[in-house]
């Protein structure tokens, strides 16, 4: 998973020739969904109530008021903040968090290599949410496409509903951290849980899993 996408993530610095050569965008509101800003070196804000196409940028953060509407949103290395009632068709990152506020709506995914996802309450994330490392963070969310992940924690918070698999990979090489996932009161997993590494496992008397719990690392003999 991590290679593949980190290739494409990087792919994001062939912007070079198409980038705008302004060092920042900042715009109140629009409302034009085939306006794209690509940038090199900048950070990104779009106000309230706006709606665009998409935001891309290499070195820069990207921050999008309530109620928008974005085509896509891709990052090399900065974070992404994102208001109430946002609507964005998919979400890439290397190296920054990923933080938004209640009733998110992704409708191709999440991605990110390095960084903390933290979504309000009511994401709704349609085509799954991958990373390699950093903290997740959810709450009455519903993600259909499952969860994968290698070095996370994961807390689906309450009454969160994952339509899916969560699968922890094993780590290349020695990890000495182990990832704490908790499945939270009211959540239901539809989908194993696949743990391909060692991970710290806590499921609330309230949740439900529907699938089997596969624990690949146990029966392999893997010491990490």
């Amino acid at each position: 998973m991590n290679k593949q996408m980190t290739g494409r993530l990087l792919g994001l610095c062939s912007l070079v020739l198409a980038a705008s050569a302004c060092a920042g965008v900042d715009v109140d509101r629009i409302d034009d969904p085939s306006a794209d800003f690509e940038l090199i070196n900048g950070a990104i804000r779009i106000g309230p109530n706006s709606r665009v196409g998409s935001l891309e940028t290499v070195n820069g953060s990207i921050t999008v008021g309530d109620r928008c509407q974005v085509e896509g949103i891709e990052v090399v290395n900065g974070g992404i903040t994102l208001g109430d009632h946002v609507h964005v068709g998919d979400i890439e990152s290397v190296n920054g968090g990923i933080t938004a506020g209640d009733a998110l709506r992704v409708d191709a995914g999440i991605e990110s290599v390095n960084g903390d996802i933290r979504l309000g309450p009511g994401a709704r994330i349609l085509g799954g949410l991958e990373t390699v490392n950093g903290q997740i963070s959810l709450s009455q969310a519903r993600v259909e496409g499952g969860i994968e992940t290698v070095n996370s924690s994961l807390d689906t918070g309450s009454n969160t509903v994952i339509v899916g698999d969560i699968v922890y990979e094993q780590p290349e090489g020695r990890s000495r951290s182990v990832p704490r996932l908790v499945i939270g009161p009211g959540s239901r997993i539809e989908g194993d849980l696949r743990l391909g590494r060692e991970v710290e496992l806590q499921i609330h008397d309230s949740a439900r899993v529907t699938g089997r719990i596969q624990r690949s690392w146990e029966q392999a003999g893997i010491r990490l």
